[in-house]
């Protein structure tokens, strides 16, 4: 007999079933499919067949499609990537797979059955009935027995009023269909009835006569600004470097004719490159269910997406990854893959070319064949803090800021962190006050009457009036935040001050109007509106965004510093750096106007590490309440490793770069080396003692699922 291989989304490789009563012949490769799992039911992917004795399995209850929802090539697709991360099957296809539509589950006693055998309280079942008005492990029961007739399918998914047809011969009637017509579509029949300023009885009479019906919706239709494409004699393997508007052109050629896929790491940049392709159609978790349904089931012409794309089941022309080293490409969960891989995996596994698309390449993708074009010179001004005075912001940076509200222009300010100060801290003894979960300062919050917060776990506080330790009244705030600078800004300048961060946006209606101010904000300016007037872009505290505990800080803090400088197209800004460290290659790359210069130069440094991209490195993180539990775990993975690792594949044990985390003692191990090595080191080691990162990009901690 048949065996379906079913993939669950969750963190499990395929479970075995039999096809469902009744459609044993049928062809199930790549169909939805409902299976009791746990005394419930679920919704997986039949992915393959074969497997264990047949009298041991359950029946499947019901496929979902009437045919193939993923193809032979998504499933290989899936198979390749749970292997390249490490991960169940499962897992993988929860991470990429959209969210299911909502099913409709009814359920009877099978015809003939005897109903004197239901259990009590489920007498209704001699009829059909919903299945969510019954205890789910009774019902699994009785499907057990097979006692239980099931019905499980999609429900309708949202219909609007269409047009059907062009014209109706009464002159009344042709005009409310020709408001449906400019319309598009319409919400109801009263909906329709209130724009055409009729009753809804004449509405009513175009749906029974069919010159309207119900369908589902479509986007409204979008404008675009035009661009005229830039076509290069052959396709790249990257493209760096310009402008943004040559970029935008250069991807216009790159998916002229026929179908495309272009991947984002983020929607706002999906969004900003939208605005100049409105043939395209937009994929992301950010869209109506119906939407991102009703495109997975018909993918076709070019597509806009984020990492869920790579499982849209199509063959496009090409793919093309845009600014592959963002951070935002990095899952926090799940799989917590590392999408550009991936990306380069799905189009070699179709056969079809990957073109990378950025400003600056990242250190990975630095060998393949591309071209960089030029890039205009920033305007760079370094103020070294060994040797100006002001604090938080020296003499030169006031004097800048004066000319911006002066010239009514309009200036950012960038915090490296949320909050008033990093910490509070005794002049006299050196105390500071410390999360009792977590081996870092508590955050000072000067709003109301002040607080104390943990960004990692959320402890929160009132700050002592006195030092705790030696009563001294020099308890201090250091380290200026975004209310701090917010708050000396306000103080100095005669110009509104906003403030932009990822939990709190004022509104900047009034600066996009051309109005001058200044917005202080954390990195969540560089996903902001663009400000007309802007003029100046102002770090005061280089260093708090390059001085981070992992390999891949600087090349992160090279491409900020670029961005930054693309925060007002067409325009220049002046780019004003209060640094500790003004001979940082970073900087020097921004002063020779180098977008490749830094990445070159990481890469010989990583190299001769034995860093990625030289090999592959993944992170094991194991945590406990007990320090001495924590370390004694993480030896214990080294000592299973011992015989089989070669020098230089492990790395550590070690605390993580913030040892406690939300009550946990937090250690690291580093794994070294290629997919089939790494394989080899992690089938000597128990999974359920550790976490695994496959591409760490960060190392504080604490992975979290």
């Amino acid at each position: 007999m048949r065996v379906l291989q079913v993939a669950l989304p969750l963190p499990l490789p395929p479970m075995s079933y039999l096809p469902p009563l009744g459609a044993e012949g049928e062809e199930a490769l790549g169909r939805r499919v409902a299976v009791p799992w746990r005394g419930e039911v679920r919704l997986g992917v039949v992915v393959g067949e074969g497997g264990g004795p047949a009298h041991t399995l359950r029946h499947a209850i019901a496929y979902l499609d009437q045919g193939p929802y993923l193809r032979p090539e998504e499933i290989l697709f899936l198979e390749e990537a749970a292997r390249y991360l490490f991960a169940p099957l499962g897992q993988v296809l929860s991470d990429f797979l959209p969210p299911f539509p909502e099913v409709r589950h009814r359920v009877r006693l099978y015809p003939g059955a005897d109903p004197s055998r239901l259990p009590r309280g489920l007498e209704a079942l001699t009829d059909w009935q919903e299945a969510k008005g019954f205890d789910p492990k009774a019902l699994d029961l009785l499907r057990e027995a097979g006692l239980l007739e099931e019905e499980v399918a999609f429900k309708e998914g949202k219909r609007v009023l269409l047009p059907l047809r062009e014209a109706h011969p009464d002159p009344e009637l042709d005009r409310v269909l020709r408001v449906l017509s400019s319309l598009g579509q319409a919400e109801s029949l009263a909906a329709l009835a209130r724009a055409a300023g009729v009753g809804v009885g004449r509405v009513k009479r175009l749906l029974a006569e069919g010159y309207i019906g119900y369908g589902p919706p479509s986007p409204p239709p979008r404008e675009g600004r035009p661009v005229a494409p830039l076509f290069l004699p052959e396709r790249p393997g990257r493209v760096n470097g310009g402008r943004l508007g040559e970029r935008v052109r250069l991807l216009k050629g790159l998916v002229a004719e026929g179908d495309h896929l272009v991947l984002f790491p983020e929607v706002s940049l999906l969004e900003r490159f939208l605005a100049y392709f409105p043939e395209a159609r937009p994929y992301h978790g950010g869209l109506p269910p119906w939407e991102r349904e009703a495109l997975f089931r018909k993918p076709e012409g070019l597509v806009f997406a984020t990492y869920p794309g790579l499982l849209l089941p199509f063959t496009p022309r090409s793919l093309v990854v845009v600014e592959e080293g963002s951070e935002s490409y990095k899952l926090p969960s799940g799989t917590r893959a590392f999408v550009p891989p991936l990306a380069e995996m799905r189009a070699r596994l179709l056969g079809i070319p990957l073109t990378y698309l950025s400003l600056v390449p990242s250190v990975e993708v630095l060998e393949r064949p591309g071209l960089t074009f030029p890039v205009p010179k920033p305007r760079l001004l370094l103020l070294d803090l060994r040797r100006e005075k002001g604090f938080p912001l020296v003499g030169r940076a006031w004097a800048l800021l004066q000319q911006v509200e002066e010239k009514g222009r309009q200036a950012l300010v960038l915090a490296p962190r949320k909050g008033y100060s990093a910490l509070l801290l005794c002049a006299d003894c050196g105390y500071k006050p410390t999360c009792p979960n977590c081996a870092l300062p508590l955050r000072y919050h000067k709003g109301g009457k002040g607080r104390l917060l943990c960004h990692q776990c959320g402890h929160e506080e009132a700050p002592p009036p006195l030092c705790p330790v030696c009563g001294s009244t020099l308890l201090e705030p250091k380290g200026p935040g975004l209310e701090w600078l917010q708050e000396v800004l306000r103080e100095r300048l005669g110009v509104p001050v906003y403030r932009y961060a990822k939990d709190a946006k004022d509104d900047l209606t009034p600066l996009l109007q051309g109005a001058p101010g200044v917005v202080v904000g954390t990195t969540a300016l560089l996903r902001g509106p663009v400000l007309p007037e802007l003029a100046l872009v102002l770090l005061p505290y280089a260093e708090g965004f390059l001085l981070e505990a992992d390999f891949r800080a600087a090349e992160r803090y090279h491409r900020l510093l670029w961005a930054l400088t693309e925060l007002r197209p067409g325009r220049k800004p002046l780019l004003a750096l209060q640094t500790y460290h003004p001979d940082h290659p970073a900087h020097q790359a921004l002063l020779e106007g180098s977008v490749e210069a830094f990445p070159w130069a990481e890469k010989a440094l990583r190299e001769a590490l034995g860093y990625p991209p030289k090999g592959r490195m993944v992170k094991l993180e194991v945590a406990h309440r007990k320090e001495e539990r924590a370390l004694a775990e993480a030896y214990a993975l080294l000592e299973a490793l011992k015989g089989v690792a070669e020098e230089g594949e492990v790395l550590g044990p070690a605390p993580a770069p913030v040892p406690r985390v939300k009550g946990l003692y937090v250690y690291h191990l580093l794994l070294k080396g290629s997919t089939e090595r790494l394989h080899a080191l992690l089938s000597r080691l128990d999974r359920r003692r550790f976490k695994l990162d496959p591409d760490p990009h960060r190392f504080v901690g604490l992975l979290e699922d």
